[in-house]
């Protein structure tokens, strides 16, 4: 029987269908095209204004990892979209579910190319997992409704829907909500079953998948059955597995050479929720040792296609995670002691104390940092200085791009706050990195997201350096555009708004710290580090 037609327009029924999917928050950088959109924007939803597109997009990205729910963006036409491409991309490595609406100009005169008119849709289809442009007003809520379940559908990732100008105040229907059912247990896992039991010598190796599909603890259940080592994935962007534990042996990293050394004493590998493997740079040769049996499951089929792995199983990894710990047999073994290691910690912390070192600020962090605190990492060149010293209880958790972009991690930090505001969150950022998005401090302060922003300052681009000594051994002291001098981070910071001071001696650091994981507004500690160039790998 055919629906009556309701006496709203499309701005109405697009309201209506952001309160039933309950979207609270509309992240954006306004523009004209966007105002017929939001001149009526209910009091029920609060724009988050960002001072930047891409600013815009990581704010909402973090929002929507932190939440597990899809966040709404709305960018401006052309110019607006290709200020966000960069970190669209990111979204959409990190897999985080966002609808992202842009304002197309009116249709009525497309024909004459009007100013800021562009292919809105050609632009966005290779950084989003579906791009389309609506073509008639009515189908405006059914293309956002379309934009929900697609955002969320295994493997998820952001969606655009570009919305001509003059459709907002053009007739409409309700919205007509769907429900969807998403992929259950991958079949088969019995084969993975068998392999494990076979094994002599198994090793789980966890991606940001597992995290993302709330999985941590399915994962430390299964792993405890089999008393194996456990590696996160190479450049791991979610924690997958608590990285205090005993069982846990660290990031893989991501180049041939070194795969191959780290997994060559096992003769099984299971992957979860991660390409087997992200790799960068390039060395030639096989991803895995000879002899070395591997299998993958994920909830990407693309990622399965091309494994290079005896079997891939596709679906959804917290039920298949689960499943393998109540099934597989269970293993006598011994915890592993780590006194060593953190002995070797608290050494090399203490020798690097007096030149302010990164090993030991970092080890100083981890001494204040709460049980339940949430790190942001975009610290480069320390990345990997991080991930050892600060280690991430299951209380804790962790986040960092999956795309290799640098101005995601400030921008994320607000949104993770906004969406966990009773969680300490810890952005460690590389002062080359602060200046992609610093605009992000001043969005912290409005949204009242007390986040704390820890700079590591070697006053350059060190991961560039770190891979000309790797490299071109040498050149890292002679290269040109290395070098970022003169940059007052502090001062920037108090000019948006936020606390913020320079920390140039241990003594400043260890009274600092304590005080500004209690601040109750953003705070920003510029800490001048030795700018050493560390070892690439």
């Amino acid at each position: 029987m055919p629906r009556k037609c309701a006496s709203m327009n499309t701005r109405e029924a697009t309201f209506q269908w952001m309160e039933a999917r309950g979207i609270r928050a509309l992240f954006g950088n306004p523009g004209s095209t966007e105002l017929p959109f939001l001149v009526e924007l209910p009091e029920s939803v609060r724009y988050v204004l960002a001072l930047q597109e891409s600013v815009a997009i990581a704010m909402a990205d973090g929002y929507a990892q932190a939440s597990g729910k899809p966040a709404m963006v709305n960018l401006h036409v052309a110019p607006g979209l290709g200020n966000a491409i960069g970190m669209l991309y990111t979204a959409l490595k990190n897999r985080s579910p966002l609808i992202v609406t842009c304002g197309q100009q009116d249709t009525r005169h497309m024909f004459h190319e009007p100013l800021l008119a562009g292919d809105l849709v050609g632009m966005a289809r290779p950084v989003t997992k579906y791009a389309c442009e609506v073509a008639q007003p009515a189908d405006v809520p059914d293309a956002l409704e379309q934009a929900y379940h697609l955002a969320l559908t295994p493997p998820r990732g952001p969606v655009f829907v570009s919305i001509p100008m003059n459709f907002w105040d053009a007739p409409a229907e309700p919205p007509r909500l769907r429900a969807l059912q998403l992929p259950g247990m991958p079949q088969g896992l019995e084969r993975v079953i068998d392999a494990l039991t076979a094994s002599q010598k198994p090793a789980l190796v966890l991606g940001a998948g597992v995290g993302s599909a709330g999985a941590v603890q399915e994962a430390v259940a299964l792993a405890e059955k089999l008393g194996c080592a456990v590696y996160h994935a190479p450049i791991n962007s979610r924690l997958a597995f608590p990285t205090d534990h005993p069982l846990y042996e660290g990031m893989l990293l991501p180049a041939v050479p070194r795969l191959l050394q780290t997994l060559q004493p096992y003769d099984f590998v299971l992957v979860v929720g991660a390409p087997l493997f992200l790799l960068y740079p390039y060395f030639p040769g096989a991803l895995l040792p000879p002899d070395v049996r591997a299998m993958l499951i994920t909830n990407d089929p693309l990622e399965a296609s091309r494994a290079p792995a005896e079997a891939a199983f596709v679906g959804d990894i917290k039920a298949a995670l689960g499943w393998l710990a109540e099934h597989v047999p269970a293993r006598d073994y011994t915890l592993p002691s780590r006194a060593v290691e953190e002995a070797r910690r608290r050494s090399e912390a203490t020798r690097a104390r007096s030149q302010m070192g990164t090993f030991y600020v970092l080890y100083t962090l981890a001494r204040c940092l709460p049980k339940n605190a949430i790190i942001v990492d975009e610290a480069v060149s320390a990345s990997l200085c991080l991930r050892e010293y600060v280690r991430i209880p299951t209380t804790g958790d962790y986040y960092t791009s999956g795309s290799g972009g640098l101005g995601w991690a400030m921008p994320a930090a607000v949104g993770i706050k906004m969406a966990q505001p009773d969680r300490p969150v810890v952005c460690v950022i590389g002062d080359g990195s602060v200046m992609y998005s610093v605009q992000a401090i001043w969005s912290a302060v409005q949204e009242n997201a007390p986040v704390l922003f820890l700079v590591l300052n070697n006053r350059a681009y060190n991961i560039l350096k770190s891979f000309a000594k790797a490299f071109y051994p040498g050149s890292e002291s002679r290269l040109q555009g290395m070098d970022v001098p003169h940059l007052d981070l502090a001062a920037l910071a108090r000019g948006m708004g936020a606390s913020a001071e320079r920390i140039d001696s241990p003594d400043a650091l260890e009274e600092a710290l304590p005080r500004a994981l209690q601040a109750d507004q953003p705070i920003l500690l510029d800490v001048w580090v030795d700018p050493a160039v560390p070892n690439l790998f």
